[in-house]
């Protein structure tokens, strides 16, 4: 008989499910080239890596399912990698997501957020999750930041959690729920946001540069420049570490920009003035060249700018005074 694959489409994707009754019927009636070409695998490898993860680890069980989707190329019909929710615990409504790109030649293109958001959408909606969970080892930096950019909360550190090359290591517990996948990209309240910035408890898709301009520019409002530079300097090494960041010389918290942009919402207010509602000055703000993202390179050298020093400590721009 057949086979019929349920598919999804985004703007350069094809995702073909893979789900029990496919894997089974799959693996049971299908083999060599036939089944290369059904799973748009280009090499055995492809082949014996979806056959351990959907047949070998294969559980018929009433409690647990999984739904995953292949993530295949339109124009060449290749399998470029996979997407999906490998544990789907059915009786209480949640789900494990796991992904990855196999070819190196997609990475880096964007194309794993196209997907995920996509998928996340078929698991809030259509399977009525009420949290999806991921686990990610700490070294895996572009894991850490596509959970970021759609909102996981970091909820934990779990040791010996994944068997990896011969040894047993960490993993970052991370989750979300449908309200937070509903309300990204929603501009909040401002208490509500500098709130979630002193708790640590926003959604890192939610802390935009935008968003460090609002929390930057209700401090300066409230507080004055020194106690706002006292309040925000800690809030940003602590919210870092709280989303799963880390603060190196190499990434992470930034003194130098940190007190360059105060200092420039501090100009701004003096120049603005302090009377009106936040959200008629936030809006003044950004209609106006102090909030250009790109404003840093106007006064600093990209070299200087960063560096490991101007990340660690004050460094006075060197292109014009500030």
């Amino acid at each position: 008989m057949p086979l019929s694959f349920s598919e999804l489409r985004t703007p350069r994707l094809i995702l073909r499910e893979l789900n029990p009754p496919v894997a089974k019927h799959l693996f049971n009636n299908h083999t060599g080239p036939e089944i290369f070409h059904l799973l748009g695998c280009s090499s055995e490898q492809d082949y014996q890596a979806i056959r351990e993860r959907y047949w070998v680890n294969f559980i018929d069980n009433s409690r647990l399912s999984f739904r995953t989707w292949l993530m295949i190329d339109p124009k060449t019909g290749g399998l470029i990698g996979d997407c999906g929710f490998h544990s789907w615990w059915l009786r209480h409504s949640y789900a494990e997501a796991g992904y990855g790109i196999w070819d190196e030649f997609h990475k880096g293109k964007g194309l794993m957020s196209e997907a995920l958001e996509r998928i996340l959408e078929v698991g809030f909606e259509e399977m009525k999750l009420q949290r999806v969970e991921a686990f990610v080892l700490p070294a895996n930096k572009p894991s850490l930041r596509i959970l970021q950019k759609f909102g996981f909360r970091r909820e934990g550190f779990l040791r010996r959690r994944f068997y990896n090359d011969g040894k047993m290591e960490p993993a970052i517990a991370f989750s979300l729920l449908p309200e937070e996948f509903q309300q990204r990209g929603q501009q909040l309240d401002i208490r509500q946001l500098v709130a979630g910035f002193e708790t640590q408890s926003l959604p890192a898709a939610a802390w935009t540069h935008e968003a460090h301009l609002s929390v930057g520019l209700w401090y300066i409002l409230e507080y004055g420049l020194d106690i706002a530079l006292c309040r925000i300097r800690p809030g940003i090494i602590a919210y870092n570490l709280a989303s799963g960041g880390q603060n190196t010389p190499d990434g992470g918290y930034h003194e130098t920009l940190t007190i360059f942009w105060m200092r420039i919402l501090h100009l701004f207010v003096r120049e603005q003035g302090r009377s009106g509602r936040f959200e008629t000055i936030r809006e003044n703000l950004f209609s106006s060249p102090y909030a250009d993202k790109k404003l840093p390179l106007q006064y600093y050298s990209e070299g200087l700018l960063y560096s490991a020093r101007a990340r660690g400590q004050w460094v006075a721009p060197d292109l014009k005074a500030l």
